[in-house]
């Protein structure tokens, strides 16, 4: 299985309390394989960078609030400045990272708009 991002919404008339709306045409939601769950987003390195909410996934889902949004935009960014060092300790090279990266600044973007949050599972 692979690890998908989305942006979701509340919705008081969902299962849950929220919905997730359908992405753009054309748009990636992919956000690495199942093992990346630790090996690249839950591992030391990422933890080393500062990160926060990614790690999270090495135990479970992750569901950034949307007060939440701005601060995962900014794990985001100091994760995609720092790109060969999660290559190296990952083993999956710069672009692929780069590009789960830049699908998860894509769902912020989403978020932002709608006033939602950003779901990855």
């Amino acid at each position: 299985m692979s690890l998908l991002v989305h942006m979701w919404v509340y919705d008081s008339n969902e299962p849950g309390g929220y919905r997730i709306p359908d992405a753009p045409e054309g748009v990636s939601e992919l956000a690495g394989p199942e093992f990346a769950r630790t090996k690249l987003w839950g591992s030391e390195p990422a933890r080393r960078l500062g990160a926060t909410f990614l790690p999270q996934l090495a135990e479970g889902d992750l569901r950034v609030q949307p007060g939440g949004v701005e601060a995962f935009a900014e794990e985001c960014a100091v994760l995609t400045a720092n790109l060969a060092v999660l290559a190296a300790a990952s083993g999956y090279d710069e672009d692929r990272i780069e590009g789960y990266l830049r699908n998860f600044v894509s769902a912020v973007d989403r978020a932002r708009q709608a006033g939602g949050g950003v779901l990855i599972w």
